[in-house]
């Protein structure tokens, strides 16, 4: 997607140049014969509505949007209800800059692509209006300077309108689509119409469908699906009650439709889900706790680090009981836990030959493969594949929202990871840890000489120095060794010059979520993210 300055910026460059103006007023059915463009067009909707084809692909616009279409591009339209419909078509024309010459810039027809295509909600929609009624009235001018002046300035308003949506319209879409999640959230189990969600949001239900599946991934009532789902995989594990008591509790009045629905969404049916899912899983790798955690599944025991035990997920590792990682007080732990299954990394089954024995042991790769892939095998092994594939769809609608949030505050500034470990100063690379979400997944900027860190490397104060970047940040152990590094780095001239600390864009932050390497942990690094950068 364009960013907002960059929309504005190549708008700027264009000369745009009117070339007719149609207002449209019908209360019988109206249609627009299939035609391929020799125009750029922009389409008001201000009553009624209509489906347009375009290409092959039908999209329904509704009051309030406008729809910008290319030349070249096969459309055809027609309106799809008897209510009264008004529509503005205006015709243009552009040319773009080819190259600059010492005296002024040279132009051609076309060039560069249009830089707004498709539609577009508008919440000033007086004003658009205006502006169309003005252009049109404008057509009437006889005296052609002044109606080109005149169709200029208000065809440049129009397009500042549409731009401008991309830069605030996105925040208040978002905002319209959650409220309707949180209404979902809590009512899911009851027979909500798509009509009733769209007046909630605000929009016309075929534009509040194709919005709510842009940001969220899936449709509103696949969403709704998925909920009542989440919530039978908990009722079929941990409640007494019936699959009938169960499927009436999610909505549905027919108990084997829903055992349909369950079993088409899953994989399984709810007889065999239960049996799947009633295993104890040991997990000997902390790691591995975040990636179940983020599939819905918590262990039965676990390894986890630390005198804390490390981040416990909001609460969800509480009451997981915490168990050594080798020696024969593992192995007593094991056999008192009697696990169905013990999920391990190969290092701990290459040390620990006795314990595996014990139950049947599944071991996940960590250092050799990157954490989705390490998701999908844990999910696959748990029966969570469409758990892990949703997770991870949703992750990465989160992660590129909070990056234009970010790139909003920061920009391009760049960003390093520093930790203080052992007595030593060590920087993260892009592609494990904290370095893989920050720079892969938000696309913060890091120094060229860090991009080549694959995870980690220890670096001199000097080294420091020469990357001068923009913010560090910056986590640091309790540990004494690492303290007096600290107390160390604060009274050096080297450290004090440096543009981030002269600047307080050094910024501290916990070894947990940061240091995990976890998918949930990495959800958790997002929203961490934005609360160091964004203020509220």
């Amino acid at each position: 997607m364009i960013v907002p300055n960059d929309v504005f910026f190549q708008l700027n460059e264009l000369v745009v140049r009117v070339s007719d103006v149609d207002h449209i007023r019908r209360s019988e059915p109206w249609s627009l014969q299939s035609e391929i463009l020799s125009s750029y067009q922009v389409v008001f909707i201000h009553r009624g509505s209509a489906i347009f084809d375009i290409d092959g692909i039908s999209t329904r616009v509704g009051p309030g949007h406008l729809l910008f279409l290319a030349k070249g591009k096969k459309v055809q339209a027609a309106s799809d209800s008897a209510d009264l419909l008004v529509i503005y078509r205006i015709r243009f024309s552009y040319q773009s800059p080819i190259r600059s010459t010492e005296k002024g810039n040279l132009y051609r027809e076309d060039g560069k692509a249009f830089p707004l295509e498709g539609e577009f909600y508008i919440q000033s929609q007086p004003q658009l209006l205006l502006l169309c009624e003005q252009l049109h009235h404008s057509m009437s001018e006889l005296e052609h300077g002044r109606r080109h002046y005149r169709q200029t300035c208000l065809i440049q308003e129009l397009l500042y309108l549409a731009a401008s949506e991309i830069e605030t319209g996105e925040e208040q879409q978002l905002t319209a689509i959650e409220r309707t999640v949180e209404y979902l959230n809590h009512n899911y189990m009851l027979p909500i119409q798509l009509d009733a969600l769209s007046r909630l949001a605000g929009f016309s239900s075929s534009y509040y469908s194709r919005l709510f599946k842009k940001l969220k991934g899936i449709s509103p009532t696949a969403y709704m699906t998925m909920l009542r789902m989440k919530r039978a995989k908990e009722l079929l594990i941990v409640s007494q009650s019936s699959l009938s008591e169960i499927s009436k509790h999610l909505g549905y009045k027919d108990e084997s439709y829903f055992s349909r629905v369950f079993k088409k969404e899953t994989g399984y049916s709810p007889a065999y889900y239960i049996k799947l899912h009633s295993q104890k899983i040991v997990v000997m790798k902390c790691t591995f706790n975040g990636d179940l955690v983020a599939l819905g599944v918590t262990p039965y025991a676990s390894v986890r680090v630390g005198s804390s035990g490390g981040t416990t997920f909001d609460g969800l590792l509480n009451h997981v009981p915490r168990i050594s990682a080798e020696g024969k007080a593992c192995q007593n732990a094991l056999i008192q836990l009697q696990p169905d299954i013990i999920v391990c990394d190969s290092q701990w089954a290459k040390y620990n030959k006795d314990a595996i024995q014990i139950a049947p042991t599944a071991v996940i790769p960590y250092w050799d493969i990157p954490w989705r892939e390490r998701l999908n095998q844990i999910a696959e092994l748990v029966g969570k594949r469409r758990e892990a594939k949703e997770w991870l769809q949703n992750y990465d609608s989160q992660a590129a929202l909070a990056s234009r949030k970010l790139k909003s505050v920061i920009g391009e500034s760049t960003v390093i990871i520093l930790r203080i470990v052992c007595g030593k100063l060590r920087i993260y690379g892009v592609e494990r840890n904290i370095g893989s979400v920050l720079y892969q997944d938000l696309k913060l900027n890091a120094p060229a000489e860090v991009k080549q860190i694959k995870w980690r490397r220890t670096i001199s104060l000097e080294l420091l120095s020469e990357l001068n970047a923009d913010y560090i940040l910056l986590m640091v152990s309790s540990h004494k060794a690492d303290q007096k590094l600290l107390r160390k780095l604060r009274a050096s001239q080297v450290w004090n010059n440096l543009s981030a600390v002269r600047r307080k864009q050094c910024l501290e932050i916990d070894l947990y979520p940061w240091i995990d390497y976890s998918a949930m942990s990495h959800k958790l690094m997002i929203d961490a993210a934005i609360g160091l950068f964004v203020k509220p």
